[in-house]
């Protein structure tokens, strides 16, 4: 009886230790690359200094992922650059009287992550989208400019998990 514990025991002991091998690498760039330039998008659209609030929110993003280290154009060893091709506010609910309810909105970018040591392009992205919905009214209302950041940051993770996945 008292081997049986023993070798159960031992048993669980073995499996706890050993692991299964599984891996959650979630970055899987090349291992010369560590740095990224993140470049001022153009602006293409209407809306003012929506170039530089998305700069700011990459910047935030990359730094908070950790996986790539904010530089300098002359010293990183990639470039992230892009436009600003779309903002769009468009309805999805109505309240009964017509009245619109909620909103969508989405942020348009074409991006290129260019690895500078070796001159290429590792992802290019067209028509790339961030969005979020909002409420007017109600509890859970929001102002379009809060709206706009978090479709900024909805934008900004999608394209750092790009990057690093390299899809």
């Amino acid at each position: 009886m008292k081997s049986r514990i023993i070798l159960k025991l031992l048993i669980c002991v073995i499996i706890l230790i050993s692991g299964c091998g599984y891996t959650t690498k979630t970055c899987f760039l090349p291992s010369h690359i560590g740095s990224v330039y993140i470049e001022t998008f153009q602006n293409q659209t209407d809306q003012p200094n929506l170039d530089n609030l998305l700069r700011a929110k990459l910047i935030s993003t990359f730094q908070n992922d950790g996986n790539l280290k904010i530089a300098p154009p002359n010293i990183a060893d990639t470039i992230l650059q892009g436009q600003i091709t779309g903002y769009t506010r468009q309805a999805l609910r109505y309240e009964d009287d017509e009245v619109i309810k909620e909103y969508r909105l989405q942020i348009v970018v074409n991006f290129k992550f260019q690895d500078l040591a070796k001159d290429t392009v590792l992802v290019e992205e067209s028509n790339f989208i961030g969005d979020t919905t909002f409420y007017l009214t109600g509890s859970s209302a929001k102002t379009e400019s809060s709206a706009r950041d978090d479709a900024l940051d909805d934008l900004s993770r999608n394209i750092l998990n790009s990057v690093i996945t390299l899809w």
